[in-house]
């Protein structure tokens, strides 16, 4: 709880100024609406006398006093939308770009469902948190500061007896209140899970119908609601003990306040007035105590909620930037690996063993293998998604744990095997690596990567949006938008981990023809699966249970009579 308060107040106190002011307004509003029972006091001591002066004087403060509260609320609600609203901006900004900052491994083991639920309760709680604290517990506590010192003022057995009826209050809320939150972290689990069923279904609706599997959804949802609707009833019958433990609280301390009250009454130690006085503050705090039970379960409630949401900020980065990184404005494309091991659970069953392998500048080379072999790992250890266990790859002679990832990637562009698009128009996506540049140079890359045409051929041109994912756009286009983008990015080297082994022959064709035209005089590095793609590499490296095992040229690995190249290339072309 300490370290939530922490990170939260850390928000809020970034608006040093507002901040200072909505906490003096705050409890200067709560100051001036706690005192007004004693009015009421005033009110009865002055009727005895039918001093029609005084009563009005009376009256005047008293609505003077009530006016000024309302005012100084006012402005305590304006400075505290102030402070909010921007420290909110600040925590959701902190959170995006903490999940930006993650590794890969962390995407790869979230559910997005489940993220997207944790951050959207965290945005609410964030608010929900602020108001509950400031605008509902300060309030109620304020309140019972202010009356327990009116109250012992005239006998201090008043003052005990409210006391004890508090400190009876907050032993009932450490029981309830703590059921209520186990309860309510049970239910947003299974929340979690219902999100995280439906988001699935709906990232992946095309599957579903290609194998007619909706009854089968339906059913995975109607089993998540199962467990989400039992937990839901425990969590609303929770609030049944809460009312039923503050209930009995706030009836025995009425009792007891008013009890004390009247036999200090009827022996003469307290007269009209300050029984008048004691009624009053009875009848407006008492009720209160519910707002305070309710405000604490609140907090907690909240606190479960944006627990996960904070927790993302909190979450530790494995792939570190150095504090000193070497920055480069250009790279020639000179990649080494030195002796490099990589594993991907930390232990012994390495993915990459032993690595050694120079590309030189504009070289091109194709990693091949069956799969599993470490080809994909290949490139995912040269862009830091993961760091290497041993050994060191360097770019153009430096480490490069000593570039930030940003530095590292920006060098490099990356033709995905599945290429995903924005839910945008086709010039959005092309444009998103170099969102500044111009119509010319848009067309120019289209056109190199064998896509122009088809754009054009489109009713809204560039404009044509693609579709979730680029849903709208068949395979082969997809991959060429793809291509243009890599382009007009102008890598100084090259990733292209083949993607055409399920395209037509012509896509296919159009698709290695921008391709090969992309790379020209670039440091390139080919992920290849149809072995067809990898003749025109100047190296081809055969990777097997991740070590090399054999490199050369086509005609050199063809011409090896064990060669596993030579055994893959019977099997893709029937020999």
């Amino acid at each position: 709880m300490l370290n939530i308060l922490k990170t939260y107040y850390g928000f809020l106190a970034r608006k040093k100024i507002f901040f200072g002011l909505f906490i003096v307004s705050l409890i200067s509003g709560a100051l001036l609406g706690s005192i007004l029972p004693y009015f009421y006091k005033l009110f009865v001591d002055a009727l005895p006398s039918l001093d029609g002066q005084k009563l009005m004087q009376i009256l005047g403060i008293y609505i003077a006093v009530r006016v000024a509260g309302l005012v100084v609320s006012m402005i305590s609600y304006t400075l505290g939308a102030k402070v909010v609203f921007g420290s909110a901006v600040d925590a959701r900004t902190a959170v995006f770009k903490r999940v930006q900052d993650l590794d890969f491994a962390f995407h790869t083991s979230k559910s997005t469902g489940s993220l997207i639920s944790a951050v959207k309760r965290g945005d609410g709680a964030y608010f929900n948190i602020f108001h509950t604290i400031h605008f509902r517990i300060i309030n109620v506590l304020i309140e019972f500061l202010v009356m327990l010192a009116f109250l012992s003022s005239l006998d201090l057995r008043i003052g005990a007896t409210m006391v004890v009826s508090v400190l009876a209050l907050f032993a009932i809320l450490k029981l309830v209140i703590g059921y209520n939150i186990r309860k309510r972290s049970e239910f947003n689990d299974a929340e979690d899970d219902v999100s995280g069923v439906i988001v699935d279904n709906f990232m992946n609706y095309e599957t579903v119908k290609l194998f007619a599997k909706e009854n089968w959804e339906r059913k995975r949802l109607s089993d998540a609601f199962k467990i989400w609707m039992k937990r839901l009833w425990a969590y609303e019958m929770s609030y049944r003990v809460i009312d039923i433990g503050v209930g009995g609280i706030m009836t025995a301390g009425i009792f007891s306040t008013l009890f004390v009250s009247i036999r200090l009454a009827a022996t003469g130690e307290l007269d009209i007035g300050e029984f008048v006085l004691v009624a009053a503050f009875t009848a407006s705090f008492y009720p209160q105590m519910f707002e305070l039970v309710f405000g604490f379960r609140e907090i907690f409630k909240n606190f479960v909620d944006i627990d996960k949401y904070f927790k993302i900020i909190a979450e530790e980065i494995k792939v570190k930037d150095p504090l000193k990184p070497v920055s480069l404005t250009k790279v020639r494309g000179e990649i080494e690996f030195n002796d490099v091991y990589f594993s991907y659970k930390g232990g012994q069953n390495y993915a990459l063993r032993g690595i050694n392998l120079n590309i030189r500048q504009g070289q091109s080379i194709a990693l091949v293998g069956r799969s599993g072999s470490g080809k994909t790992t290949f490139t995912k250890a040269l862009m830091r998604f993961y760091d290497i266990k041993r050994g060191k790859i360097t770019i153009d002679g430096i480490d490069i744990s000593r570039l930030t990832k940003q530095d590292l990637r920006s060098h490099m562009g990356v033709f995905p095997q599945e290429p995903i698009l924005f839910n945008n128009t086709i010039g959005y996506n092309i444009k998103y690596a170099k969102p500044e540049c111009g119509r010319e140079e848009l067309v120019a890359a289209a056109k190199m990567a064998n896509i122009h045409e088809f754009i054009e051929s489109m009713s809204e041109g560039y404009e044509t949006n693609v579709g979730e994912r680029g849903i709208k756009l068949s395979g082969g286009q997809k991959q060429r938008v793809a291509i243009a983008r890599m382009i007009l990015a102008d890598p100084d080297i090259i990733i292209f981990d083949e993607a055409t082994s399920h395209l037509d022959s012509e896509s296919e064709r159009l698709i290695q023809d921008a391709f090969w035209k992309a790379a020209k005089n670039k440091t390139t590095i080919v992920i290849a699966h149809r072995l067809s793609t990898v003749m025109k590499a100047d190296k081809i490296v055969v990777l097997e249970r991740g070590k090399i095992k054999e490199i050369g040229t086509h005609g050199e690995l063809i011409s090896r009579e064990k060669s596993l190249y030579k055994h893959l290339w019977n099997l893709q072309t029937n020999n």
